[in-house]
C-alpha cells in the first residue's frame, strides 16, 4: 500500500539561498541605499539590532506588513512616517525579489509531479508580505499554491475556503504570519493539520531550522536553532502522530566566496532531492 506523506520544506536558506544572501553586508548596504533608509540613518548595525529583532515577533505572527513596522522604527521629529515607509515598501520589494526558489529545486517538483501520494508543504516563519511573493514563485514552477490562513473566527481556511483535499500539483503554503504562531509551535501544526485535511503515514521535513541565516542575524542564533530543531520535531510529531523523519540543510560555514556558498548549496540540494526521492519510492 502507497504510503501518504507530507513534505515539509523550509523557504528562507533552504529553496531560496538567494533570501539569505540579501543579508550579506555588500548587498544589504545597497539595498538600504536604493531604497533611501541608509539616507534616513539605516546602516547595516542599526537594521538587524534596531529593525529586525524587536519587530521580528509582531512581523511573522501577524498579517501586520513587514514594511509598516519598518516604517514604525525608522520614523522620528526629523523623519515623517509617510517618507520612512514609502523607504521601507521599496526596501521590502527588493527583499522579496531577491528572495527566489533556487533552480536546483525544480528537479524536486518535477519529479513530484507523477507522485500523487505526496503533499509537498512550503512551511515558513515569514514576514505578510512573503505570502503572496512565494505562491508567485511556485506558480512559475508550474504549480499553483493554497495558502493556509486563520480567519476572524480563528478557524483555518485554504485560500479563504474551508479546508478540503488539495488538487494535483498544488503546494500548501503555511506562512506564521498567516496562522499567528511560529513553526516551533504545536499549535502551528494543529492549524496546519486542519487546514490540510489529510491523515498523513510518515511527514518529511526538510530544514535548517534558521542555521542558514545571516550569522548578523539573531535568528541564526546556533542555541537557538538546537532549540528550534527539537521544538519544531516535536511539534509536527504531536500534532499529526506519525512517524517524522527529517533532512536537515544545513551548510557549514564559513565560505571562501559567494560563488563557493552557491556551489555547496546547490551540490547539498541535489543531493537532497535524491535521498527524498529514494525515501518516497521506498
Amino acid at each position: 500500500m502507497t504510503q501518504r506523506t507530507l513534505l515539509v520544506l523550509d523557504f528562507s536558506g533552504v529553496l531560496s539561498l538567494e533570501a539569505v544572501c540579501f543579508g550579506m553586508p555588500d548587498r544589504l548596504e545597497q539595498a538600504l541605499r536604493h531604497s533611501g533608509l541608509w539616507e534616513l540613518g539605516v546602516e547595516g548595525a542599526r537594521y538587524w539590532n534596531d529593525v529586525v529583532k524587536p519587530t521580528w515577533e509582531i512581523g511573522s505572527t501577524t498579517r501586520t506588513p513587514y514594511a509598516y513596522l519598518v516604517a514604525q522604527r525608522v520614523q522620528s521629529p526629523h523623519v515623517a512616517f509617510d517618507d520612512a515607509l514609502r523607504c521601507a515598501e521599496q526596501f521590502v520589494q527588493a527583499y522579496m525579489q531577491a528572495s527566489v526558489i533556487d533552480p536546483v529545486w525544480r528537479a524536486l517538483f518535477d519529479g513530484l509531479q507523477a507522485a500523487h501520494s505526496i503533499t509537498p508543504l512550503i512551511a515558513t516563519d515569514h514576514y505578510a508580505e512573503a505570502t503572496a511573493h512565494i505562491a508567485q514563485q511556485i506558480a512559475a514552477m508550474g504549480w499553483r499554491a493554497a495558502a493556509l490562513q486563520t480567519d476572524a473566527a480563528g478557524q483555518v481556511v485554504i485560500d479563504g475556503s474551508a479546508p478540503a483535499s488539495l488538487p494535483p500539483h498544488t503546494v500548501a503554503l503555511a506562512n506564521s504570519a498567516d496562522l499567528g504562531v511560529h513553526k516551533e509551535r504545536a499549535l502551528f501544526w494543529s492549524r496546519v493539520r486542519a487546514g490540510l485535511a489529510i491523515e498523513p503515514d510518515q511527514i518529511l521535513v526538510i530544514d535548517d531550522f534558521g542555521a542558514n541565516e545571516h550569522l548578523l542575524d539573531f535568528y541564526a542564533d546556533p542555541a537557538k536553532v538546537t532549540r528550534r530543531q527539537a521544538q519544531t520535531l516535536a511539534a509536527i510529531s504531536s500534532a499529526f502522530g506519525a512517524p517524522t523523519h527529517t533532512l536537515p540543510f544545513i551548510i557549514e560555514r564559513p565560505f571562501p566566496d559567494l560563488e563557493a556558498l552557491r556551489a555547496t548549496y546547490r551540490a547539498q540540494a541535489e543531493q537532497t532531492i535524491r535521498r527524498v526521492m529514494e525515501m518516497i519510492r521506498a
